[in-house]
Parts: C-alpha cells; sequence; structure tokens
C-alpha cells in the first residue's frame, strides 16, 4: 500500500495575480457552493490538508483555524478559509499544512513584462500566446462564473485544461532571440517554487496510510502532478474523481 495524494487544481476565491483573472461570485452565494466542494472531497478522508500558502504563515494559518474551530467566524473570503477550514474540521485535522513558496519573486522580470517585451519586440509570438491561451482561458474563466464553485472545480481538474495552462508556459520559454532568453529567470523561478511544493507535500508523508489533500491553483497541478508520480512514492489520485 502507497499513501494517496490529491492534487485538487482550484481557481482563487480571492484576489490574485494570476496571469488568468476570474470574476468574482456573490459573497451570499459562497458559502453554500463552498459547502458543495467540501462535501464532495471530505468523501476522500484526508489524513493532512495543504494549502498554498508559504510556510512562513504557517502559526497564523493555524491560529486563524483554531479560531474557526471553535466559533465558526466568517472566514476570509479565499479558497484556503472557505474550503479548507471546513474540510480540515469535517475531516477531524488539527492543523492545516502550508507547502507554498515564493522567495523573492520580485528579482526576475515579471511576467507583465515579459508579455510586454514580447507585445513589443516580437509581436506574432505575443499574438500567439494571447490568441492561443490567454484569451481562450480568460473566456473558460469567465464561463465559470456562471457555474457553481464545484462545477468550476471540476473544469479546472480535466485533464485537457490543466495541459492547456501548462503550455502557456512552454510558449513563454520562446520569447528571445539567439541569447536573450528572456523569460527564462521567471519560468526558473516558477519551475523552482513548484518543485518546493512537491518537496513540501512529499515532507508530509508519514506512513502509507497517509491520505494527503492539496488546494492549489490550477496552473500549478501539472507540474506537482508531474514530481510527485516521477518520484513513484505515493499514488496521485485524480480530483475528479471526487469532485463528480
Amino acid at each position: 500500500m502507497r499513501p494517496e495524494v490529491m492534487i485538487v487544481g482550484v481557481y482563487h476565491l480571492g484576489d490574485t495575480s494570476d496571469l488568468i483573472k476570474f470574476e468574482s461570485k456573490d459573497d451570499n452565494d459562497l458559502k453554500l457552493q463552498a459547502k458543495e466542494v467540501v462535501d464532495a472531497l471530505s468523501r476522500f478522508n484526508p489524513t493532512k490538508l495543504a494549502v498554498e500558502a508559504e510556510w512562513e504563515v504557517q502559526s497564523k494559518l493555524n491560529e486563524s483555524y483554531r479560531k474557526y474551530q471553535l466559533d465558526d467566524p466568517k472566514p476570509t473570503k479565499n479558497e484556503i478559509q472557505m474550503i479548507g477550514f471546513p474540510l480540515a474540521k469535517k475531516s477531524g485535522l488539527s492543523e492545516v499544512s502550508c507547502v507554498d513558496w515564493r522567495g523573492d519573486d520580485n528579482e526576475d522580470t515579471s511576467l507583465e513584462d515579459i508579455l510586454k517585451y514580447a507585445e513589443e519586440y516580437e509581436p506574432e509570438r505575443y499574438k500567439k500566446i494571447m490568441t492561443t491561451y490567454v484569451e481562450p482561458m480568460q473566456r473558460e474563466f469567465e464561463k465559470l462564473s456562471q457555474l457553481s464553485i464545484l462545477e468550476g472545480y471540476k473544469r479546472v481538474n480535466e485533464a485537457e485544461t490543466v495541459k492547456k495552462m501548462h503550455q502557456v508556459y512552454m510558449e513563454l520559454a520562446m520569447i528571445g532571440k539567439k541569447k536573450d532568453y528572456y523569460a527564462t529567470g521567471w519560468l526558473t523561478w516558477w519551475y523552482k517554487r513548484n518543485l518546493i511544493i512537491y518537496t513540501n507535500v512529499r515532507r508530509l508523508i508519514s506512513n502509507p496510510q497517509d491520505r494527503i489533500l492539496l488546494l492549489v491553483g490550477g496552473g500549478h497541478v501539472h507540474l506537482i502532478k508531474q514530481f510527485l508520480e516521477e518520484s513513484e512514492v505515493c499514488t496521485v489520485i485524480d480530483a475528479n474523481e471526487y469532485l463528480n
């Protein structure tokens, strides 16, 4: 028997700096819709819950979780507190594990600057990136605002969606001429971030009975799944086995 890890790709319920923006839902609907997701994911019976937050905020986040356990206050508008906290509580977990890393993501050229560079110096490649990846994904995410969170998360975790959200990075890597690899610094940071998330998730595995659930932005799913599968230390579970 091997431990199991389920990666649940999400769109963020709160503010985000992601490339693809999502029109937030009405606050009055969020709690009921989040409960649907919690009920579905709780069937996985997770023994540990990992979330997209940096380990530096571990103590602060779990203090918020303890307060949530005691008196069920109105959660902050993000998937960690609206889905993660009630899921952890329903699963009988004493804490939530922070596995993200961002380092100093201001050291390298930003994603916004990379796209501006491409627009100015490589307009054909910029057009391809926008029309093939960014604009279709933005249209898809606009459709998600018409769906419940549960239905939206099903779409995020479909194999074709996961593939498309990763392929855009492969096209970004081609920006630049000759020895100018303009996007490589940012992409190196992106791969490092996902490799560290993978490492932190693996560190949560302590016995063959572990069932670890990771809530993470959909753009991370491809790489983290790849790293986990290549490690051969666990079985990676398709989130849509439980969301469907």
